[in-house]
């Protein structure tokens, strides 16, 4: 995204504002920058959500980020909005990449199956019993069960394999084995599409920055 404050819609604003106090013009600048930065963070999820299936309702606001404009040099204040790893979620950022912009994301082999999530929905997020952490290594088979462990894996037509809860001597499906543990992800941006957007929107929003600034200095 781009500020032009030279354009024939913009250039009277910018002039007045020159005049009007020295720190007028970079702060309209500024906060223009700023805003479109943040208001594109805002409907980040909104699109995100037209793509595919979000779960954690904070994801965006973790990572996606932004870096503010600052100081009161315009030709080379910038602001910068992107995915940003926290934490050490690296693989967690790589796979919202690889959504934005398409590509193969590993460590894939196992897919949770609806009744392993919370409710049965496939909108939640897995239940904690059934965090990988809680039976890998304790997985057994129906001839041969791991003591202790509720978990069995069966094989199933064309080399499928399904981990199964067994409860009362009930089979509930948790996971599905793939034979790969990469997944190739088809390009679904939701962040370049909504700076885009936001783009069109950045005049109007300098308008309305300049106009604040005026307010401020000849009140």
């Amino acid at each position: 995204m781009k500020l032009d404050v030279n354009t024939d819609a913009s250039i009277e604003l910018t002039a007045k504002l020159e005049r009007l106090n020295r720190s007028a013009f970079p702060s309209a600048v500024r906060n223009t920058l700023n805003g479109a930065a943040f208001k594109t963070k805002k409907l980040v999820p909104k699109k995100a959500s037209l793509n595919f299936t979000i779960r954690q309702k904070s994801l965006f606001r973790k990572f996606v980020l932004v870096d503010k404009a600052q100081g009161f040099n315009v030709n080379t204040m910038k602001s910068v909005i992107g995915l940003r790893s926290t934490g050490g979620k690296d693989r967690l950022i790589d796979g919202l990449v690889k959504q934005e912009l398409g590509g193969v994301v590993d460590k894939r082999r196992l897919v949770a199956h609806d009744k392993a999530r919370i409710s049965g929905s496939n909108q939640k997020k897995i239940r904690k019993k059934n965090y990988l952490s809680n039976f890998i290594g304790r997985v057994g088979t129906p001839k041969k069960r791991v003591k202790g462990s509720k978990y069995i894996m069966i094989n199933g037509s064309a080399g499928k394999k399904t981990i199964f809860e067994v409860k009362n001597k009930k089979l509930t499906p948790i996971f599905t084995v793939r034979n790969t543990d990469k997944t190739r992800l088809k390009k679904r941006p939701f962040l370049r599409p909504v700076a885009v957007l936001v783009s069109k929107k950045i005049p109007q929003m300098y308008k309305n920055n300049a106009e604040f600034q005026f307010k401020k200095y000849l009140k």
